[in-house]
């Protein structure tokens, strides 16, 4: 009795302080709500709820269940968080929340309860609930279509051509009958047809036959390779033609734009590939998963994009809370260091194409006919140093950029670039590609026969502004030997503050450049016809009255016949 009497003389808040104290001690393993948070938390999502009292027999005993269902959840059904209200702190909160016992549990799916959990709390039978829903809110799957289910090239016409391209994407072969590259492309194009079959329409166009087609797209020459897909995407193939390539590009085109993966898989994909593009989401939100996947189409199926729910890898990447998405870049086989992140919303897929596409190639990379056009003609218009390599120096050359690669993500914190430029570390065969290297870089064979990394003819190329860079900031040759004196040079290339030498001479850079200006008043004369109009209108006027001008200057104006003579006396 005297320690009831002590017990009730104890100041009420103290008591209250207990309470929480002990409340908030079980279980320390879930995530707690208030009132302040609940709503804003469980906004988004699919989230399961107990809502409980720590005095309560029930919930004492199906704490050790609630604990082995959290770690359950967060391996096999990552996509939706559990979380508890503690009711004996928050009373008219639940009362609000219409609960009336305890534990009770509640799925909500963005911020709305949608079914409260009635079975017994076994934790398999908890689980099966939680996949139902899981299973209920995934995106309905694409009707699976087939395409070139015969395994043959198909033959098009102007009249059928639209038609194929409607019912799915192809990859096409604009050719004439004469041309001694497309005879030979010929047999390899028919066993590209079986390959793909059911994947992906292998057709042609007889530019003989179809001249105005093969002119509407484009076609300068031949054979002309075309990859067309949905919501006009057109990508023309300059890769290797044979067989090999061009079924791994058509296997990478074709594929479905966004593979799910677990969260243990991620360390594997990016050591196996030189770049991965992983989106991070919600497992219902579905927007952002459409919007990338359209986003992703110039991209080909290269490089892939993964993507998972699990809510972990958001905090591992340091993604703000408030993000319900984000898109990582991992280059060079590191996963420590993402090379870009985004993650606020993007106002357009156009946007998010660019990002996609800047971000695509790797850090070092050789240059042959495959990558040629991937890395020089890449949209973000990378500085690339390219070295000229023979056989006996490659692997050398190699390992070395390796090691550059390695310094130069850590002198820019992950991302590669410097002065807003892209930098691609290359190598190319000096041997195989002489007369090119001779022709765009000065790189003569005898210059690149050297088997030292010290000799190693070295330039950095802006190849859309068909410039490069052979000497270093103190007028030396550029040597990979020496991060000390090839960083800085690149940076100096990238900020416009390092000599340059053109890949052209003067009557090539002048012919260029009326070209480009020729060029330029033909698309805006096509664009703004009217004004042309105006413009050659007043121009001729202009030159009407300079002429009338000057013919009345050369005219003498007439003498008044009543004025006198001169005199001579």
């Amino acid at each position: 009795m005297h320690l009831l009497n002590v017990f009730r003389e104890l100041p009420i808040s103290l008591v209250l302080t207990f309470l929480a104290l002990t409340s908030s001690a079980l279980p320390v393993h879930s995530t707690q709500l208030t009132p302040a948070n609940f709503r804003e938390t469980v906004s988004v999502g699919l989230w399961f709820i107990e809502h409980f009292s720590p005095h309560c027999v029930h919930c004492q005993s199906f704490a050790p269940t609630w604990e082995k269902l959290i770690g359950e959840t967060e391996r096999n059904a990552p996509a939706v968080r559990l979380a508890q209200v503690n009711c004996a702190l928050y009373g008219d909160f639940c009362s609000e929340s219409g609960i009336k016992g305890y534990p009770t549990l509640t799925m909500y799916f963005n911020g709305a309860p949608i079914e409260k959990y009635k079975g017994n709390r076994h934790l398999d039978d908890l689980e099966i609930f939680i996949k139902r829903h899981v299973d209920s809110m995934a995106p309905e799957p694409q009707a699976i279509r087939s395409f070139n289910t015969e395994g043959e090239v198909v033959n098009l016409t102007p009249d059928t051509f639209t038609n194929h391209l409607s019912k799915g994407p192809m990859f096409v072969k604009f050719f004439a009958p004469w041309c001694g590259h497309c005879k030979k492309l010929a047999p390899v194009w028919k066993q590209l047809g079986r390959h793909m079959q059911n994947k992906l329409t292998i057709a042609q166009v007889n530019c003989d036959d179809h001249g105005g087609l093969c002119k509407l797209y484009g076609v300068q020459g031949y054979p002309m390779l075309l990859y067309l897909g949905t919501g006009g995407l057109r990508s023309e193939y300059n890769g290797s033609r044979k067989l090999h390539a061009l079924k791994a590009f058509s296997e990478k085109a074709s594929a479905e734009g966004l593979q799910a993966i677990k969260s243990s898989q991620l360390s594997e994909l990016v050591a196996q590939n030189e770049v991965v593009y992983l989106l991070l989401h919600s497992a219902t939100d579905k927007e952002i998963m459409d919007m990338v996947r359209r986003a992703a189409g110039p991209l080909l199926g290269s490089p892939v994009i993964f993507t998972s729910s699990d809510p972990n890898l958001l905090s591992q990447f340091s993604i703000p809370q408030t993000s319900t998405w984000a898109l990582v870049a991992f280059k060079d086989h590191d996963i420590q260091t993402p090379s870009s992140i985004i993650h606020e919303r993007i106002s357009s897929e156009k946007k998010l194409t660019t990002w996609l596409l800047s971000h695509r190639l790797s850090t070092i990379v050789e240059l042959n006919q495959d990558t040629f056009q991937q890395v020089m003609n890449a949209p973000q218009e990378p500085l690339v140093v390219i070295a000229a390599v023979t056989k006996e120096v490659t692997d050398k050359v190699k390992e070395r950029f390796k090691e550059i690669g390695k310094k130069w993500r850590i002198r820019t914190s992950g991302s590669g670039t410097t002065h807003g430029r892209d930098i691609v570390f290359s190598w190319m065969d000096s041997e195989r590609w002489s007369d090119w290297m001779k022709s765009m870089y000065g790189i003569s064979k005898d210059a690149s026969h050297d088997e030292t990394l010290d000799e190693v003819h070295v330039i950095i190329a802006d190849h859309k502004r068909l410039i490069y860079y052979d000497n270093d900031l103190s007028e030396s040759r550029i040597k990979i030997t020496s991060t000390a004196t090839l960083f800085p040079a690149i940076e100096a290339a990238a900020a416009g503050k390092l000599r340059f030498k053109h890949s052209e001479n003067f009557v090539e850079r002048m012919a260029r450049y009326l070209n480009t200006k020729m060029t330029a008043a033909e698309t805006y004369i096509i664009t703004y016809p009217f004004r042309t109009v105006v413009l050659v209108l007043l121009v001729i006027a202009l030159i009407i009255w300079g002429l009338k001008k000057l013919v009345a200057d050369d005219i003498p104006a007439d003498r008044d016949p009543r004025a006198k003579a001169d005199r001579i006396d």
